[in-house]
């Protein structure tokens, strides 16, 4: 009970703006939160935009980002006899 009346005084000023202000880091801790239990659950992902693909489609933000050095070769089509 001491420990937590010593903090509370030491950090008076701190949790008084907390009270009085509206603003809150809540949201941005729990994406946070988000980010590292995919990253937990994927055991590292090869590739970065893979991760990255999967935070936005856990998010809701699905726009999937593609590398742009990608070059697609065209494949010749078989010639039919």
């Amino acid at each position: 009970m001491d420990q937590a009346i010593k903090s509370l005084k030491k950090y008076q000023s701190q949790v008084l703006n907390a009270l009085r202000m509206e603003y809150s880091n809540g949201f941005l801790e729990g994406i946070n939160s988000q980010i590292k239990k995919i990253k937990n659950m994927a055991y590292g992902y090869r590739n970065w935009l893979n991760f990255i693909n999967r935070i936005f489609l856990e998010r809701g933000w699905f726009k999937p980002v593609k590398k742009a050095t990608v070059n697609q070769k065209r494949v010749p089509r078989p010639i039919k006899v």
